[in-house]
């Protein structure tokens, strides 16, 4: 009863959020889900930079480390979930996200880079955060199916996933290459290291 009770209470807290996008700052959340498919969407969010987008931001970022928190914490503990492990797990991906930041921040300003670290920054966590919107009715499925359909569930999450992963790569790449004309191999490394790899990990964990 508490595990039911704890879990119902947060993934009510995250529809309350996505409810929240959906009442006020809908015109944003579409702009920025619309990011992900087209260049001209993020170029126009990232161009208005005012009090509602950063609202959007950090609510879309809430519901992401939420979502991934759940998803990572059911797949890995199943039933024997608790309470304590889903914290444990949230803060381990929260500081997983402030890390990666940080290091994207750094080394625009090491090399002098810093319109492309903050456009970095802007794609690399786009993805995860639509990602985590996606997610979201997979996960209460995952929590409270009449039937168990759990390897079902978690093998269409990690799919999606990889799903946008590769739309990932495909824009940083794109981005990187064609207009800052970084060299291949620094930009390889940093796909290599702080996107590929702790999706390698994520999968390990799981399975």
């Amino acid at each position: 009863m508490i595990f039911s009770d704890t879990f119902f209470l947060i993934l009510s807290f995250n529809l309350l959020l996505i409810a929240l996008l959906k009442a006020f700052y809908w015109r944003f959340t579409k702009q920025l889900f619309l990011s992900v498919f087209s260049q001209r969407y993020a170029n126009q969010y990232l161009k208005e930079e005012n009090v509602f987008t950063e609202r959007v931001t950090l609510l879309v970022t809430l519901i992401m480390l939420i979502n991934i928190s759940l998803f990572l914490a059911r797949s890995i503990y199943g039933t024997n979930l608790s309470p304590i492990d889903f914290w444990n797990i949230i803060v381990i991906i929260a500081m997983f996200f402030i890390v990666k930041m940080i290091l994207i921040r750094l080394l625009g300003h090491i090399f002098m880079l810093k319109s492309l670290a903050k456009l970095g920054v802007y794609f690399s966590f786009l993805f995860d955060r639509i990602m985590g919107l996606v997610l979201f009715p997979i996960i209460v499925f995952m929590f409270f199916s009449p039937i168990n359909a759990s390897s079902i569930l978690i093998t269409l999450s990690l799919s999606i996933v990889v799903l946008f992963l590769l739309i990932k790569l495909f824009w940083i790449w794109k981005i990187g290459i064609g207009g800052f004309g970084l060299p291949k191999i620094y930009l390889f490394l940093y796909l290599c290291m702080l996107e590929i790899l702790p999706l390698l990990v994520l999968s390990k964990a799981v399975f």
